[in-house]
Formats: structure tokens, C-alpha cells, sequence
């Protein structure tokens, strides 16, 4: 089965407010993202390489990024719907060992 059948991103739990990309997304293509059985369509404001994850709604400032349904982090700028959810917008909700050690 082709990526473009099964969708252009993925929703791995009913919970996430992020998608993971199946390919490359080009910034301003409608997407067809899979959400249980049901299928959504998303613009994309901007490039996302496959495998990083695209808001599915308005993550504010301060608030969790959700994945697994589980947050994975907290994003340090409000993050539009449509938009790459990466380290450039978000901050790990894990403590490094590293800085644990440091404090």
C-alpha cells in the first residue's frame, strides 16, 4: 500500500494534538491525515520533513505537546495548526541526566 493511500500524516493515539508526517510536506498543501477511522484534511503553513510531527490545533504557550497519548513536551511559543512541531517550538518535558547533575 502507497503513503499517498494511507494518508499523508498519522495520528498514533485519539488523545495526540500532533500528527507525525509520512513523507515530506511541502508548506501550503491540503494533507489528508488518518485519525482512528476517520480521515481529516489539514493545510500545512509550512515545509515539515517526513517523520516530524504538524499541529493539529493551536498548541498555546505553556502548553503540552501530546503524543502516544502522552505529553511529550511543552511548547516554549504558541504553535499554530499547521505548523512544525520540533525543537525550535518545543521543550522535552524529560530531565537530562546531564542537567540533573549540573543543578
Amino acid at each position: 500500500m502507497s503513503t499517498h493511500a494511507k494518508g499523508d500524516a498519522l495520528v498514533i493515539h485519539p488523545r495526540d494534538n500532533v500528527a507525525v508526517a509520512l513523507r515530506d510536506l511541502a508548506g501550503g498543501a491540503e494533507i489528508r491525515v488518518h485519525i482512528g477511522g476517520a480521515r481529516r484534511r489539514l493545510r500545512v503553513r509550512e515545509a515539515i520533513p517526513a517523520n516530524h510531527k504538524v499541529a493539529l490545533r493551536t498548541i498555546q504557550a505553556g502548553g503540552l505537546v501530546v503524543k502516544y497519548g502522552e505529553p511529550i513536551g511543552e511548547a516554549t511559543r504558541t504553535i499554530p495548526v499547521g505548523t512544525h512541531v520540533h525543537i525550535q517550538n518545543v521543550r522535552s518535558r524529560r530531565v537530562r541526566p546531564e542537567k540533573a547533575r549540573r543543578g
